[in-house]
């Protein structure tokens, strides 16, 4: 067995991670109302030696805390695989967001992010933005939100040969129903640059979730990132689909 087909095995079997550029947040918040900390942990770790030495590691843990009209949500991302000298995915991320609630349908919320994907030949991307977010839609089954916030990128990508600076729209369409013990949430994004509306990217993250218990879920999920910016060699349209195990407390 070559190392590309043992490194895809792998990846299939222990698949919790994601090449998307675009991180959707909509997927990450708790959505309770109560003044408290929550938080969730999900992590693999294997390590197989045949032919090839392949090794995964992925580990995602955020927490987030409500106090009257705040919430500040945290993550940190690390995907590990890697089979011989090559690395079939290497990314990861830290997140950090604001929201402050203005009256019952809107909410202003401010972000920043550090983030790489040496895949996609993404070095290093810095995003800071902020903006109103809107409730459409609140009922017991059914929440609907939309936003459009202004962010500024910077980031370097080919080995650093690359660098850009960009203003751009990060606008996305976010819904979350549940029926039973199923939970999804889909989420678009749409993201162009204010001084050319060619350059953009199109992202959608859809999460389908089995509550087994009040601590344990079992977790489906398609990532779609179309990017017209892509470095050479990369597509792009790149996707993820994984499933897992998570656990909140």
């Amino acid at each position: 067995m070559n190392r590309i087909a043992l490194a895809l095995i792998t990846f299939l079997l222990f698949s919790v991670f994601c090449f998307s550029q675009v991180i959707n947040i909509e997927s990450k918040r708790f959505h309770n109302d109560s003044s408290r900390w929550v938080g969730k942990i999900d992590g693999n770790f294997s390590a197989v030696k045949n032919i090839q030495e392949v090794i995964t590691f992925g580990l995602n843990i955020h927490t987030q805390y409500q106090k009257g009209k705040s919430r500040v949500l945290a993550i940190g991302d690390l995907a590990f695989i890697k089979a011989g000298n090559t690395d079939f995915m290497n990314s990861g991320y830290q997140h950090l967001r604001y929201n402050y609630k203005l009256n019952k349908w809107l909410t202003w919320e401010a972000f920043v992010q550090a983030q790489y994907n040496r895949v996609l030949l993404l070095d290093r991307r810095y995003l800071a933005g902020t903006g109103p977010r809107f409730k459409l839609v609140k009922r017991e089954h059914l929440r609907i939100y939309t936003a459009a916030l202004y962010m500024y990128e910077y980031q370097a990508q080919n080995n650093d040969s690359l660098e850009r600076y960009t203003n751009r729209l990060s606008a996305y369409l976010s819904f979350n129903v549940s029926f039973g013990k199923f939970e999804f949430t889909s989420t678009t994004f749409y993201q162009p640059n204010f001084t050319d509306f060619n350059d953009y990217r199109i992202a959608n993250n859809s999460m389908l979730e089995l509550i087994l218990t009040k601590h344990l879920n079992l977790k489906s999920e398609l990532v779609l990132l179309y990017d017209t910016r892509q470095p050479l060699r990369v597509p792009d349209l790149v996707y993820t689909i994984r499933s897992g195990i998570s656990y909140k407390f």
